[in-house]
């Protein structure tokens, strides 16, 4: 999690659901970087200070890898999930819908995940382009950014009162962080309003500035169990993602669970000081895994030290997507961050879309130019 400040789920008491606005109203071993003593750490709506007790951690693993991405279904396949739906044209049964045709393009249809609803300036980037946000994201900061396809947070939930556009609403992909979420994303899936997409376990294998309980592969195979006996009708799932994505964490986990066939996408998670550097590690990580498309959750020019000019990770930015667009197999990008963060994070100190207060910085006009070629 790397400059990602993740909400705890044992702590998370938000459980509203997005309504519709009223008229009036981001190979070398990662390198974490964290909050300095006296620091203090947002996670969702609860302030943790360096002297505040730390959450039990759930397992010892100190391996960590990538294996979550995927590629929303194709336009005009039978299987894809539409936002909102309560119905499929499939019937996936304990198994989850038949896994989506990968496209490696963005090229899906506006009614699956990330809704296709942001503005024709994304060019030929398809679906994908999209954001993601840290503790003090605001609803009302994704209606800025008006090309990103879908964005994300570090759970199942909409943040703060709920209350958003009907774009921000559709274009949000959730996520089952902790095995403390199980229960909840069970509920989401079988509900009256499934999602299309559900990324799963985040960095089970680190714990962010101590704060974030950490899974074996094992312990994660047993938590996830309730939600393959219970996947829903509508919802294609992203495999866990790792801190390192070179380690063994996710085919343990696939091994301990008998269940790399439930997952439609793999995840990588990317924080390198340059755009070269970035791109050869998710080769090596396409390399291991080349069954399904891969969906980057996290990735921003990381480790670089906070002095790299705008112009300097524009430049990083523009080869990471023009590099996922053509690679085939790459289906989302999600920029890292949207909001800018409380402290100096070395991984996105550099990268904000947008200041503290929801102001447009330096790069979001760069960002919204950004077509992928």
């Amino acid at each position: 999690m790397r400059s990602i400040l993740i909400p705890l789920v044992f702590a998370l008491s938000v459980s509203a659901r997005c309504v519709k606005k009223q008229a009036t109203s981001e190979q070398q071993g990662p390198q974490k970087m964290g909050a300095q003593n006296g620091d203090s750490a947002m996670f969702g709506n609860m302030t943790l200070s360096g002297g505040q007790d730390s959450p039990v951690k759930m397992g010892g693993s100190s391996s960590s890898s990538d294996a979550s991405s995927s590629s929303s279904p194709p336009a005009g396949s039978s299987s894809t999930p539409t936002t909102g739906s309560s119905t499929s044209s499939t019937d996936k049964g304990a198994t989850g819908p038949a896994s989506p045709t990968p496209s490696g393009d963005g090229s899906v249809s506006a009614t699956t995940v990330g809704g296709g609803s942001g503005s024709a300036g994304s060019g030929s980037c398809g679906s994908i382009k999209g954001v993601c946000f840290n503790s003090g994201m605001q609803l009302s900061m994704y209606d800025k950014i008006t090309t990103s396809q879908q964005w994300l947070t570090f759970q199942p939930t909409l943040p703060g009162d709920g209350i958003c556009s009907d774009r921000t609403r559709q274009d949000h992909v959730p996520m089952m962080p902790f095995a403390s979420n199980v229960a909840e994303a069970v509920n989401l899936v079988n509900g009256p309003n499934p999602p299309p997409w559900m990324l799963t376990f985040n960095e089970p294998d680190y714990s962010y500035m101590g704060f974030t309980p950490t899974m074996s592969p094992q312990e994660a195979a047993e938590a996830i169990k309730p939600l393959l006996a219970k996947p829903g009708k509508n919802t294609f799932y992203v495999a866990p993602v790792t801190a390192d994505p070179m380690s063994s964490w996710v085919d343990d986990f696939f091994a301990a669970c008998n269940c790399k066939d439930f997952f439609s996408a793999y995840n990588i998670h990317q924080y390198q000081p340059t755009s070269k550097a970035t791109i050869s590690t998710i080769e090596s990580f396409r390399a291991r895994y080349q069954d399904k498309p891969i969906w980057i959750t996290e990735i921003a020019p990381g480790n670089a030290g906070c002095s790299l000019g705008w112009d300097a990770v524009n430049q990083y930015m523009k080869d990471i997507y023009k590099f996922a667009k053509n690679s085939g197999y790459i289906d989302r990008v999600f920029w890292n961050t949207g909001n800018q963060l409380g402290n100096e994070d070395q991984n996105v100190c550099n990268s904000w879309l947008m200041d503290k207060d929801g102001n447009p910085g330096p790069l979001l006009e760069m960002f919204e130019a950004i077509d992928c070629t």
